[in-house]
């Protein structure tokens, strides 16, 4: 009867609390994680870049006044029969508009676009590496919910076996076959154990307080996180800063590609108009309009001066990411090898658990049917409770060790 009692509770209870699993506080943490806000800024700083470097392609316009005074003009140096040219004025001024148009640029807006986007993907990779980071501190507080919640069923079934022998203690007192003091011992014992359960519920409600914070959910403290399933490590590394490394590298060679677009030649037509005086006829000394358009080609020889040691940069730049990568991948591989040993120790001290709890149950037994027939004093008797508290206890450490250490290293793998 008293079963069935407690496997309605437990459904009752089940119904009417909220409900988490791990990877869904994961999806929330990352949902709610204030930097996720930097994708949408990113994404708009990518379109203003790519219009902006697109717009290379429309008519460049300028629009230039001027107005000069000059010690001297040209003027000839003789004088021809019936014949007066006046000289220049020395003051002269002039409004024209200057338009230039790319034909060929050498292949320029076209890097700078891939450069655009390639920085794009970068800061969105370095949002992901960080974002990722929250799994690790999830678990912590996940895991440490759980383990709390085990730590005060496991209080609850020592009050139980402390309560047990209370009663067997409380009657011998009755037939005055042992003091009062005797008695008194087990309930300060029981004391004991509601100080551990306030503490406990308390560490439960921070680390509760601090899952509601990451996932933004309000919960409460019949929250429900459901313990998850031993997991199978694959062997793969798949962490975002790998991606990220990648990336870095790319933008590095469209940069190569960059410097030897800038040293190629460039094909361009132009147009110049506009009004002033004197105009293109120096002749004529007064206001007028004038204009001019053709092609221009432009031939940068002087970017060959540095064109090697900007490509031997890029390079070191390259190399340097590279030996970033591999120190990664080194620190990564050192903590794999600790996590994989860890989980072997904590794997063999949980089977250990398993056989200490088991002789300490049947020790705690036969305990207390000493103490029912006054073989043993209660001190005996709570010295054998407390020993199967501890040795339960201890199980219930290197279980979420266990799980912990798991989901640590999944997540150090972004599996």
């Amino acid at each position: 009867m008293k079963i069935l009692k407690y496997l309605f509770l437990l459904l009752f209870f089940s119904v009417n609390s909220q409900t988490l699993t791990l990877e869904e506080c994961y999806g929330l943490a990352k949902q709610n994680y204030p930097l996720i806000k930097r994708h949408d800024l990113i994404a708009k700083t990518k379109e203003y870049n790519l219009q902006n470097v697109t717009k290379g392609w429309l008519p460049q316009i300028q629009i230039i006044g001027q107005a000069t005074y000059q010690n001297d003009v040209t003027q000839i140096p003789f004088k021809l029969p019936n014949l007066n040219i006046d000289p220049v004025s020395k003051d002269q001024y002039k409004v024209y508009a200057d338009v230039q148009q790319n034909i060929y640029d050498g292949g320029m807006i076209a890097n700078q676009k891939k450069i655009a986007t390639i920085n794009s993907e970068i800061e969105l990779q370095k949002t992901e590496v960080e974002t990722n980071q929250l799994e690790l501190r999830i678990n912590q507080i996940y895991f440490g919910i759980l383990q709390t919640n085990e730590q005060l069923q496991q209080t609850e079934l020592t009050k139980s076996n402390i309560t047990n022998g209370l009663k067997k203690a409380e009657a011998q007192l009755e037939n005055g076959i042992i003091y009062r003091s005797n008695v008194d011992v087990l309930k300060a014992q029981l004391v004991n154990l509601q100080q551990k359960q306030l503490e406990l519920l308390s560490i439960k409600k921070s680390f509760l307080q601090m899952l509601s914070l990451f996932i933004n959910k309000n919960l409460e403290e019949n929250t429900i996180l459901l313990k998850p399933e031993k997991i199978l490590i694959q062997d793969e590394n798949r962490r975002a800063e790998l991606k990220l490394f990648d990336l870095q590298k790319l933008g590095l060679e469209q940069q190569k590609s960059n410097i030897n677009s800038k040293n190629t030649p460039k094909l361009g037509a132009f147009f110049q108009g506009g009004y002033g005086k004197p105009s293109f006829n120096m002749l004529k000394n007064e206001f007028d309009v004038f204009y001019i358009g053709g092609l221009r080609l432009n031939i940068p020889i002087s970017g060959f001066y540095t064109k090697k040691n900007d490509l031997a940069l890029v390079e070191t730049q390259q190399q340097e990411i590279e030996v970033q990568k591999e120190n990664f991948l080194f620190n990564q591989q050192f903590q794999t090898i600790q996590n994989n040993n860890d989980l072997d120790k904590i794997q063999q001290l949980i089977e250990k658990d398993d056989e200490l709890v088991l002789l300490r149950e049947s020790i705690k037994k036969a305990s207390l049917a000493q103490l029912e027939n006054g073989v043993i004093t209660t001190n005996d008797y709570l010295r054998e409770v407390n020993e199967l508290d501890r040795a339960k206890n201890q199980k219930i450490t290197h279980e979420i060790q266990y799980l912990l250490t798991q989901y640590n290293l999944k997540a150090q793998l972004n599996q």
